[in-house]
């Protein structure tokens, strides 16, 4: 009845199943999982029995507390504390809550600011202990690409112009249930052709030239995330370079291109 009539009055449990069911909606299904994670985890199991128009900034403290005092990274903090924020700020706008408590609680944990990312320099040092062909081959796209990883994971053979050195992007995926799950790209931008180095595309080619009876649609790349996440501790530490996430190739990528001259766009 709470959750039909929407007021004010409602708990934060009926809040919270109203806010993810338009969420559902909106966002990408690997994106509502990780908002799904941190609210069951952190968030609805202290708030779910109180009612949304009676929870005070103090409750908000006592709260942030907790999470202070559970020893996570501050930046972590902020992206916890920022989901409670929006669920709330979603009480504001559409279900008649006065205000936001967040706002006279203030902030927790603090943003990210520094991107890591390697120069040319170091990803050619880290390069050098990478034996495996196919992680070899994976990596040197994802940094002379930029693509993101569940772009990198969705490449097809029929994704690939060996004659005018492109690949186009037009999907993402992500296993779920021991399935591949196929979505469109993250960004309505997200469609694209990338223009690629020969050599890297060559590269490219022998590796598909040794999958045995490969098809146009078929996965170029059958790994998982841990297996190139790995693959980089593993070697970086080899190379004594810094570690940087499977993400932080694409900012390495957008550092080259800067350091060659193109703008920023």
């Amino acid at each position: 009845l709470q959750k039909q009539q929407g007021s004010p009055d409602m708990t934060f449990q009926a809040l919270y199943n109203l806010y993810i069911a338009d969420m559902e909606h909106r966002l990408k299904e690997s994106t509502m999982q990780n908002k799904k994670y941190t609210y069951g985890k952190h968030i609805v199991p202290y708030f779910k029995d109180k009612t949304i128009n009676q929870i005070t900034a103090v409750d908000i403290r006592n709260w942030q507390n907790k999470i202070i005092s559970s020893g996570f990274k501050e930046t972590y903090q902020r992206q916890i504390y920022n989901q409670l924020n929006a669920v709330l700020n979603f009480a504001v706008t559409y279900y008649n809550l006065p205000q936001n408590p967040c706002d006279k609680a203030g902030h927790m944990g603090k943003r990210t600011r520094a991107m890591k990312f390697w120069t040319l320099e170091q990803y050619q040092n880290v390069l050098q202990y990478i034996n495996d062909t196919m992680a070899h081959t994976a990596i040197q796209i994802l940094f002379y690409s930029g693509i993101r990883f569940g772009e990198l994971l969705a490449l097809h053979p029929a994704d690939l112009d060996f004659n005018a050195n492109t690949i186009s992007i037009t999907k993402s995926m992500q296993r779920k249930g021991g399935k591949d799950i196929y979505t469109p790209p993250k960004t309505e931008n997200g469609i694209r052709t990338v223009n690629m180095p020969t050599a890297i595309m060559e590269e490219l080619k022998a590796y598909i030239g040794k999958i045995y009876g490969i098809q146009p649609h078929q996965r170029i790349f059958p790994f998982t995330k841990t297996f190139i996440s790995n693959t980089i501790r593993r070697c970086s530490a080899a190379a004594n370079e810094p570690y940087i996430r499977i993400h932080d190739l694409r900012h390495s990528h957008v550092s080259l291109l800067i350091e060659l001259g193109f703008s920023p766009h």
